[in-house]
């Protein structure tokens, strides 16, 4: 098979750094599996800013590739077969333009228009609105206010358009809620009590959600992500733990409203992105946030070979 080259983009500019992903050890040793295993599939994976991309020779400068267990940095010029975006959603708009013309050269995956319209928390909630609990927008104090007293929920969650993580999120009781300071705008949402866990899955009183993760608008894994003693928060950097769940286990009206989701991404032919759900206490279950940039640290934590060869096949398909 002939040699495929991929590079992985991001933003910063890290290249004084001895290493990449110094601060982020489990994203790193994600990154570390997919090159190692890239190499036995004849596929070179390196990382690389956008901003090291010769926009005149179609090819980036430098770039970092992890070979012989070890990081090391690679001279250009570097020539993608495929650049796959990872570059944080709140440079979706200001990089568009540029994007778009690197599409025109070479294929990036997800696609910018993907990305920049489903990457934003609002844009998610008009697209998939039915699916999600009741949000609102809110662009000034006087705004959340307004917003805040039309949700019946006693707890409410306000969360910036763009980001991960869990950062910069609030979940708590309204009046507490709106003490606090915030870069506007915000989404407002109701508050779901999501001690129900997965039903038929989860630990009684388990705070947990549900995510499910798409290649190419195919389920490939789909693992609960569980609050730590005391948070009402489900996110891995918010010191929630994970498990792979089976598919046998996904309850059916999950799946049901997954794959109605999915009929309504799959206006694009090939993306990326995990969707995540919590069960009411009807065992409703409501998509509270869909990621177009999920991440590959909990993959790698929680899966199995087999689940992340077929990821990464997935991804090579793309090209091949």
């Amino acid at each position: 098979m002939k040699k495929k080259t991929i590079v992985v983009i991001y933003y910063g500019d890290d290249w004084t750094n001895k290493i990449p992903l110094q601060k982020a050890l489990p994203t790193k040793t994600s990154f570390e599996d997919w090159h190692e295993r890239g190499l036995k599939s004849n596929c070179h994976l390196f990382r690389a800013s956008i901003k090291w991309y010769d926009d005149k020779k179609n090819v980036f400068e430098k770039a970092w590739a992890y070979r012989n267990k070890k990081w090391i940095k690679v001279s250009g010029p570097i020539k993608p077969d495929m650049i796959f975006d990872k570059i944080a959603g709140k440079r979706n708009y200001e990089l568009l333009d540029k994007k778009l013309k690197i599409c025109e050269k070479i294929k990036v995956f997800n696609y910018p228009l993907f990305r920049t319209i489903l990457d934003n928390k609002l844009s998610q909630y008009v697209f998939l609105q039915e699916f999600m609990p009741k949000s609102y927008l809110a662009t000034n104090e006087k705004e959340l206010k307004a917003v805040t007293a039309k949700i019946s929920t006693t707890k409410i969650v306000i969360k910036p358009l763009f980001g991960s993580g869990g950062f910069g999120i609030i979940i708590d009781e309204k009046t507490k809620a709106l003490r606090h300071k915030f870069q506007f705008p915000v989404l407002v949402q109701e508050f779901i009590n999501s001690r129900r866990g997965i039903p038929g899955f989860s630990r009684q009183k388990e705070l947990a959600d549900l995510r499910m993760v798409y290649m190419n608008h195919k389920l490939i894994y789909a693992l609960s992500r569980i609050a730590k003693e005391g948070s009402l928060f489900t996110n891995f950097h918010q010191g929630a733990t994970a498990i792979l769940v089976p598919k046998k286990f996904i309850p059916r009206k999950a799946m049901k409203t997954a794959s109605n989701i999915v009929k309504k991404l799959s206006v694009f032919p090939e993306a990326n992105y995990s969707l995540d759900f919590i069960f009411t206490e009807k065992e409703k279950p409501l998509l509270i946030e869909m990621n177009t940039t999920p991440g590959f640290d909990l993959l790698n934590i929680v899966g199995n070979e087999k689940i992340k060869e077929r990821n990464f096949q997935e991804l090579l398909d793309i090209i091949n």
